[in-house]
């Protein structure tokens, strides 16, 4: 492990290990916490567009992200899992259709079902998702889709329910306008249901247009209040509100300086510490021991990936590390998975990529790749 002396915390970060890596395109990584030691890695082995399912290859580690092995294709990606069960995870769907002809308020797709036996055999089958009574009409997708995409993190509340973010946008809004969501279950996660706007396109019309709050982690604080940071463009500062009454209201959008810009991922220790990684421009780990949110502490995890790996084929380019332009090809989407290890610790997953958004092999190398590394904190 590499040490980092940070103003208020350490961190302490270890060797990136692969999780694996192919031509063509192999991406956009989520992590999942089964049982113990036992961890899934989904990685998206599709182009970046709208295509309803989205194939995946589907990895485990048995022993807390020190190895993995691929174990499975699936059809669909997702971002979120929902616990059934001692062994199974429920994989919400990406992509949604309308519940019913002419249904625009209402929303359904298969998740998938993972169940992971003691001996590291992993099952599937489709499992019905809904997502109910959103109060407007939603905007037309992709053949016969509507514009509501999952994407963030899930959190149990104080009654019992589950809450998570997604987004998406209404029929009457700017074209490419988005919005974050808040929704909740009562029945561990099968049917979901609208709760309230998180942040709209009218909250954020400081940014460049169309303004777009769309992926989102919300974090439960020691204060018992809800803070949802999401992203509202690339290469913009991430935006941030906190709720006080369960999700049901939030305040205004804040910026949040120094932190940027896609696919925030937001985790909050059990010592205290709130973890944020991320980038585009770059690759990050930010740290916050403020316990608010408010003041973020940095470190380059692409230059932490380069000091530990010498093999040029998966190493950073210097201009990418630096963050200080964007170049084509893209050396990473910059999207990160992240989940907790231990009270001071989190594993994050990243992706380096060969040749950017056009799929492995490019002038970066003959293969995409995924890694994972162990952090591991102190106040």
């Amino acid at each position: 492990m590499i040490s980092y002396s940070l103003e208020r915390s350490r961190v302490e970060i270890g060797t990136p290990v692969e999780v694996g890596r192919q031509k063509g395109h192999f991406w956009f990584p989520t992590l999942h916490p089964v049982e113990g030691r036992d961890v899934l890695c989904v990685v998206t082995v599709a182009a970046d567009v709208a295509q309803g399912q989205w194939p995946s290859a589907l990895y485990l580690s048995r022993d807390g992200g020190g190895s993995w092995k691929r174990v499975r294709e699936i059809s669909s990606y997702g971002h979120q899992t929902v616990r059934v069960g001692p062994r199974g995870l429920l994989l919400l769907p990406y992509e949604l259709w309308p519940l019913s002809p002419g249904d625009r308020r209402g929303l359904k797709a298969d998740g998938t079902l993972l169940t992971c036996g003691e001996d590291g055999e992993v099952s599937t089958e489709p499992m019905p998702v809904r997502f109910l009574d959103f109060p407007e009409d939603l905007a037309d997708y992709h053949e016969g889709e509507l514009m509501l995409l999952t994407n963030g993190n899930l959190l149990p509340l104080k009654d019992g329910r589950l809450f998570a973010t997604v987004y998406g946008r209404f029929a009457g809004d700017e074209a490419m306008a988005l919005r974050v969501f808040a929704v909740t279950s009562e029945d561990g996660g099968g049917t979901w249901r609208y709760l309230s706007s998180v942040a709209g396109p009218e909250d954020v019309l400081d940014t460049p247009k169309p303004p777009r709050p769309s992926e989102s982690n919300t974090v439960r604080l020691a204060d018992g209040r809800l803070m949802c940071i999401y992203r509202v463009g690339s290469y913009l500062e991430y935006r941030k509100s906190y709720s006080q009454d369960e999700g049901r209201t939030w305040t205004g959008p804040e910026r949040m300086d120094g932190v940027w810009s896609v696919e925030p991922q937001v985790l909050h220790l059990e010592n205290g510490l709130i973890l944020l990684s991320g980038g585009r421009l770059g690759l990050f780990l930010w740290v916050c021991a403020d316990g608010e949110g408010r003041a973020w502490e940095r470190i380059n995890l692409a230059e932490h990936h380069n000091a530990l790996l010498s093999d040029p084929s998966v190493r950073f380019s210097d201009a990418f590390c630096e963050a200080k332009t964007s170049f084509d090809p893209y050396q990473s989407t910059s999207y990160t998975g992240m989940v907790p290890a231990g009270p001071d610790e989190a594993l994050i997953c990243y992706d380096r990529l060969a040749n950017g958004w056009e799929g492995a092999p490019g002038p970066w190398g003959a293969e995409d790749a995924v890694f994972c590394v162990r952090v591991r904190t102190t106040r």
